[in-house]
């Protein structure tokens, strides 16, 4: 055996090193600057992001909340009278899934490659609360929804690209 093979084969058998949480967490918690305290030149400096390319656009919170809104609003075209139907426990629930998935579908519209199937998965979570609903029926409106959506995500690259 070579002494590469030994080397590599050394460090698979070495045992994972494990990590103290409160270590982490004090040091995670002394880097946070209160709104109080002001920041040095120097630090405002480091602080900002760089961005790789200056022909990029960088997403504000603005465009990001417009698509949060819209993506909403086709998460809950034609649903309204089986949200009627919930009971306002199931209601506030329904809503708060609904909420949290249209984040998620943010994130992976805003990702480089976008991801439909994992799309079209987290609607039929969300719409998997509606109770008594034909499953093929819920297969349809997930399916109906991520169509929109990622036309909506196509208009929305247009118009970026128009912009630069």
């Amino acid at each position: 055996m070579t002494d590469r093979k030994r080397e590599s084969i050394n460090l698979l058998e070495t045992p994972i090193l494990e990590v103290d949480k409160s270590a982490v967490e004090t040091e995670s918690t002394e880097k946070i600057i209160s709104p109080k305290q002001e920041t040095t030149p120097e630090e405002k400096t480091t602080s900002q992001p760089t961005s790789l390319s200056p022909a990029k656009k960088q997403i504000t919170t603005r465009e990001l909340d417009e698509l949060i809104t819209a993506v909403e609003k086709i998460l809950e075209k034609d649903l309204s009278n089986a949200y009627r139907r919930l009971s306002p426990i199931a209601q506030q629930e329904f809503k708060l899934k609904g909420e949290q998935t249209a984040r998620s579908i943010r994130t992976l519209l805003n990702s480089t490659k976008l991801k439909v199937r994992k799309i079209f998965h987290l609607i039929l979570q969300w719409l998997k609360i509606l109770p008594g609903i034909n499953r093929f029926f819920l297969e349809q409106e997930a399916k109906i929804k991520t169509d929109r959506i990622i036309l909506l995500h196509r208009e929305r690259q247009q118009k970026n690209y128009a912009l630069a």
